[in-house]
């Protein structure tokens, strides 16, 4: 199958999901139970400093994770992924967003919460990065705001 996106999170740092995306089909996990894992990543992620490493493990999964301003960008993988082209792509996802809003923000992604989806959308398709050049990923967009 190959290496594998399982999720994206994007959290602040009261530890809110602002945006979540699964491509993993997970009918084991109850939504409650799918909250909790979610709730226990993020506060891993929030409780590391910032000379942590920014790869963890977590029940099978390798999580990447890379803040910018208020807002934690996470990506949960499986064992098969580059933890630095995962670093990488989300700084690219990044910058692709901060092209679009003008220089991410949490509320930029609380009110065009749709946009925000449709960029990650453009981006990754069911857990493969499929485009990381910016000016592609935002065309559809742009052309809707026409």
């Amino acid at each position: 199958t190959g290496a594998m996106i399982k999720f994206l999170l994007l959290v602040n740092k009261q530890g809110q999901t602002r945006l979540a995306r699964y491509y993993e089909d997970r009918t084991d996990l109850t939504a409650e139970e799918r909250t909790s894992q979610e709730a226990d990543i993020v506060r891993k992620c929030l409780m590391r400093g910032e000379q942590q490493c920014s790869f963890l493990e977590y029940k099978g999964s390798k999580i990447v994770y890379r803040r910018y301003a208020s807002l934690f960008f996470i990506i949960g993988t499986d064992d098969e992924e580059n933890e630095l082209a995962i670093l990488e792509f989300i700084h690219t996802l990044v910058e692709t967003m901060d092209r679009y809003f003008e220089s991410v923000c949490e509320l930029d992604i609380m009110s065009q919460l749709d946009k925000a989806h449709f960029i990650v959308d453009e981006m990754i398709v069911n857990g493969c990065i499929l485009e990381t050049n910016k000016n592609l990923a935002l065309a559809p967009l742009a052309a809707l705001d026409k």
